[in-house]
């Protein structure tokens, strides 16, 4: 088997009716992939185990031992990875078809080592909330999202979103394998990209954020949702469908 353009990472523990969805969104990327999951649930997913039974581009782990932090699975696939290239897909957020095209193609117009989000829509399902953050805007009116809440901030001078926040939400992180002789990610389940991070930019490695206006990426905020998050804009949610025409909806985890 060849050698795919990117491996596709995803960790997951206990999410079993999110994985048909982010498994469509895997299955549209118009580049060469392999998608590699990490599962600690209980009991492996049956629909996992089914699809990489029939698709060897499909490579599914379940670790029935001890539970690992999300960063610990990512280290684990990482190192299981065949392409030179990594991309992050989270298991519950939702990636176009051209999201991938669209990643790598920076990656390697800018000849940068890592390519991410700055710019993102969002959706919080249990509200009804749709937005857009820009992690440049440092001041006025946010929407901060808590998965079933929605509470406006105000952000100014003394009181700005910190300025090492365009460097996190490593939902969006494209960006070279070879990274890793720098760092690993830590072994969290929150903030397990910031060191990361922060030793590729202080090793003065490229790295670029770009905006989302062609609606590539939509990060859900649900109450199973790690961190809460912050919307710089609320948009009318009649449109969301329009931007996100591959979305097939939040599923039923109840």
């Amino acid at each position: 088997m060849s050698i795919p353009a990117v491996s596709i990472i995803t960790p997951t523990a206990n999410r079993e009716a999110f994985l048909p969805a982010i498994a469509q969104c895997v299955m549209r990327q118009t580049v060469d992939w392999e998608w590699l999951v990490h599962d600690d649930s209980a009991q492996p997913s049956a629909f996992m185990q089914a699809l990489s039974a029939r698709d060897p581009r499909v490579r599914y782990f379940h670790n029935e031992g001890e539970r690992l932090s999300i960063g610990a699975k990512r280290n684990f696939l990482i190192d299981a990875a065949r392409a030179e290239v990594i991309a992050h897909f989270d298991d519950d957020d939702h990636y176009a078809s051209h999201y991938l095209a669209r990643m790598m193609g920076l990656l390697a117009e800018h000849d940068a080592e890592l390519v991410k989000l700055s710019e993102f829509y969002m959706y919080a399902p249990q509200t009804g909330f749709f937005g857009y953050m820009d992690l440049n805007a440092k001041t006025g009116t946010h929407y901060m999202l808590g998965g079933a809440t929605v509470e406006q901030v105000e952000f100014h001078e003394k009181l700005q979103i910190g300025a090492d926040f365009i460097l996190f939400y490593g939902f969006s992180y494209v960006y070279r394998r070879r990274l890793m002789k720098l760092s690993s990610f830590d072994d969290l389940d929150l903030c397990d990209d910031e060191s990361f991070i922060k030793k590729v930019v202080a090793a003065g490695c490229t790295t670029i954020a770009v905006d989302d206006r062609d609606g590539s990426c939509l990060h859900v905020i649900h109450p199973a949702s790690t961190s809460r998050c912050f919307s710089r804009y609320m948009i009318p949610a009649f449109m969301m469908p329009r931007i996100f025409t591959q979305y097939e909806g939040f599923p039923d985890v109840a």
